[in-house]
């Protein structure tokens, strides 16, 4: 098993490499999307401002611990839009122009292939970089430790949450095998993202219950700040760890069981 992960790390790793050296292929290409991913992050940064301008305690967190949740979901936009929205829009186009049938022969997972063969890297650069620094401001502003518990905490947090993330937006697309064409689907699951944005405490209860408890949106940026600030009870913060492995578990039950339904778009 853990020889199995150790081969997927050093693929990934080289489908990374290969991405990025694409990519430079199309510079002008890139300096575009640069240029978008920069006004996005413009937008973010300028929200980020005036929700702590107005120095509004929010949920019970002060204006200073909001930059942690908008920097992890920062860095966190970085995994989902460099390992995930790509291979999302095209994971139906794989089954209906045949290119399935490719990553089928390969000795690799099939699931890891189609799931997170793309890789946009560039991009994602912005967005390291203002995350990073919005999520070192708020926790310094915040008075957080800056311990080996803290940090430990949050990087575990901050992977049970990426995990999360690739179950929760893998699973949908499941349909695809059925129903060929999900297109309709990708407006719907960026919506679900940007619930993240803000802390899940300014939803309402039942809001909560099923972003936590049924479709555990809120665990994939929420945790790890909610960790370090102390807001996480014990049962939350067993539940953190468990979700992300039960989410793993039934990704590949459902896998299995759809992936009988393909068939070949050659016949």
């Amino acid at each position: 098993m853990f020889r199995e992960i150790y081969k997927h790390i050093k693929i990934y790793c080289f489908l990374i490499k290969i991405n990025a050296i694409k990519q430079l292929e199309y510079r002008l290409n890139l300096f575009l999307s640069l240029l978008v991913e920069l006004g996005y992050m413009a937008v973010k940064l300028i929200y980020a401002y005036i929700v702590h301008d107005t120095g509004v305690h929010i949920a019970g967190l002060s204006p200073d611990s909001i930059y942690l949740f908008i920097g992890t979901f920062m860095l966190m936009t970085v995994f989902f839009v460099s390992m995930l929205q790509f291979n999302i829009l095209m994971f139906d186009k794989l089954l209906r122009n045949g290119d399935f049938d490719l990553l089928l022969t390969k000795p690799v997972s099939t699931q890891f292939l189609s799931t997170l063969g793309q890789v946009e890297t560039w991009i994602s650069v912005p967005n390291i970089l203002a995350g990073l620094s919005l999520l070192i401001y708020g926790w310094s502003q915040s008075g957080v430790d800056v311990s080996i518990i803290n940090i430990g905490g949050y990087i575990v947090f901050f992977i049970a949450g990426m995990i999360t993330m690739y179950c929760l937006f893998t699973l949908p697309l499941m349909l695809a095998f059925r129903f060929k064409n999900i297109e309709a689907l990708h407006s719907l699951l960026w919506a679900l993202w940007d619930f993240n944005n803000l802390p899940h405490k300014v939803f309402g209860a039942k809001i909560r219950l099923i972003g936590v408890a049924i479709i555990p949106i809120f665990l994939i940026t929420n945790y790890s700040p909610l960790l370090i600030l102390n807001k996480l009870s014990t049962s939350e913060q067993i539940w953190g760890l468990i979700a992300p492995i039960l989410l793993l578990l039934l990704t590949r039950f459902c896998w299995s069981r759809s992936i009988r339904l393909y068939e070949s778009a050659n016949g």
